[in-house]
């Protein structure tokens, strides 16, 4: 019988199947599994709730496996996918402050009367208690170029087309004017003694 010789043994060795290099989402679905934990921790800490935070999390392994070459270039991946968790988080909490607030029945108003619970008297409008000489001591307050504007929009319904026009200024200058003397007078109105 021969001898096993060095090049019998290369033969052997490139006969055994190339260890699997993983591909890149594999080895990224490994680093999620990893970070699990302190994102799950951050996200609860966030959202004050279990459900949103598993949400949340949800939302981080989405994100980064979507982009998986791009999270593995980085150097702390850690703390790349806490920067995901705190945008997306952002990112709700801005879409939340743009949706309207749904009223429940308790506080809606009805027939102009707010509800009040049994044996109360419903409380009125704010805007009810404000006088007409009120009103125009307010607008003589308001600086002029404001007053005009408002004067013109409120009482004669013209546009602000109609208004820039004959004042010889830009509609946006007359819509920023409007909006600064309603700002005034909402202010000068909601002082006490109005």
């Amino acid at each position: 019988m021969l001898a096993p010789t060095a090049a019998h043994f290369a033969d052997v060795t490139s006969a055994r199947p190339a260890r699997a290099v993983p591909s890149e989402r594999t080895r990224l679905v490994l680093a999620l599994r990893e970070h699990r934990a302190t994102l799950a921790r951050s996200a609860r800490m966030l959202c004050g709730n279990q459900a949103d935070a598993d949400d949340l999390v949800h939302d981080v392994y989405e994100r980064a496996l979507r982009t998986a070459s791009a999270c593995l270039a980085h150097q702390n991946l850690r703390a790349y996918l806490h920067s995901i968790l705190r945008n997306l988080f952002i990112d709700q909490c801005r879409r939340a402050s743009r949706r309207p607030r749904p009223l429940s029945l308790d506080s809606a108003e009805l027939g102009g009367a707010a509800l009040a619970s049994e044996g109360a008297e419903p409380a009125s409008p704010a805007w009810l208690d404000i006088t007409a000489e009120q009103v125009t001591a307010a607008l003589a307050q308001l600086p002029a170029e404001f007053r005009v504007v408002f004067e013109l929009h409120a009482f004669e319904h013209l546009r602000y087309s109609e208004i820039a026009k004959r004042l010889g200024i830009a509609p946006a200058t007359v819509g920023t004017r409007l909006l600064r003397a309603r700002g005034r007078l909402r202010a000068l109105l909601s002082r006490p003694g109005g």
